[in-house]
């Protein structure tokens, strides 16, 4: 769907048009000057609002500075009264940023104003408990709701599928997980209720396992590339090249974003936390402070362990990510 075929009235809430961006605006600024950035080509934006979709050159006195500073992917603008460049950024809800793979000390934003954060792997060799960890502690720190989505589940035995989304439905509490065939007709109705009217959603992962094709699904159309996978190691090609943000039919918003080869964090530590917060509550219940809860006596985290109330395997990814974390500092 494109904005052209909505009611002028109906574009800026189609897109996420919300009273917590109109009470940024002064009183001389209007909605026919907001525009929301849909893509990004080297210092070309794409921005759709009332007026429908225009292209305009970002001002070179916003070249310099922090990334955060700059327009991304989802974010609202004020533009100038003909609307040929922006004036200024509002404030962003939520805004989902990765390191950048170039400077471990800088940031790469992925995504802004986003509702809901769909965390894709795939059931097959890209499956991992580790990774998906990573992901949910980046979608909580930008403040936007996590939903795991495991796709190919038409290629997976069922046994297998059971377990993947019992065993991530572990990794958060109350986290959605829900398998889907990428390319069946009911993963629309599946995923529904994130993806109504005004709601933002952006999709992260790994290359190959489905993004692209799931959100041709969503869309209802083929609007962006899809490609195979090796079967050696479940390995994908980018397929996706830049973000770009579409109008779903069902009036919502979804973003495809460029496969992570790697997925370094950038300081999140609350998303950390909370997303290991059941070994938080053993450190806290641990009797020695300068424990580092590895081989320790008496230590609470390797009882929990030993009960069978934690896994190695969680508490060594805890202990990798709060590593990363004292680097970024």
């Amino acid at each position: 769907m494109h904005p052209d075929d909505t009611q002028k009235s109906d574009i800026l809430s189609t897109l996420g048009w919300s009273d917590s961006f109109s009470q940024q605006l002064t009183e001389d600024e209007t909605t026919e000057h907001i525009g929301r950035v849909c893509s990004i080509h080297s210092v070309l934006l794409n921005v759709w609002g009332e007026f429908g979709k225009v292209q305009m050159p970002l001002p070179g006195n916003w070249l310099g500075g922090k990334a955060e500073a700059k327009p991304t992917v989802g974010d609202w603008l004020v533009l100038d009264k003909n609307k040929q460049y922006p004036v200024r950024m509002l404030d962003r809800k939520t805004v989902f940023v990765r390191r950048s793979p170039q400077n471990e000390k800088t940031v790469q934003l992925v995504a802004a104003n986003l509702d809901t954060v769909f965390i894709v792997s795939s059931l097959n060799h890209d499956f991992s408990l580790s990774r998906l960890e990573r992901y949910l502690a980046l979608a909580i720190q930008c403040g936007a709701e996590p939903v795991i989505i495991l796709t190919k589940a038409d290629e997976a035995d069922q046994p297998f599928t059971d377990a993947c989304v019992a065993d991530a439905k572990e990794l958060y509490k109350d986290v959605p997980v829900i398998a889907v065939d990428s390319r069946a007709d009911n993963t629309s109705k599946l995923l529904k209720d994130w993806c109504g009217q005004g709601h933002s959603i952006a999709l992260v992962g790994s290359s190959g396992v489905g993004k692209s094709t799931l959100i041709n699904t969503m869309m209802e159309e083929e609007v962006t590339l899809t490609g195979a996978i090796r079967d050696v190691d479940s390995k994908g090609r980018h397929t996706t090249s830049s973000r770009t943000l579409y109008i779903m039919p069902c009036g919502g918003t979804i973003m495809d974003v460029p496969g992570f080869r790697e997925l370094q964090l950038p300081a999140c530590e609350d998303g950390v936390k909370k997303v290991f917060h059941d070994i938080k509550e053993f450190i806290d219940k641990c009797a020695f402070v300068d424990c580092k809860h590895d081989q320790e006596p008496d230590c609470a985290v390797q009882q929990a362990i030993a009960a069978g109330l934690l896994t190695q395997r969680r508490v060594d990814n805890y202990h990798k990510l709060i590593e990363e974390q004292a680097r970024t500092g």
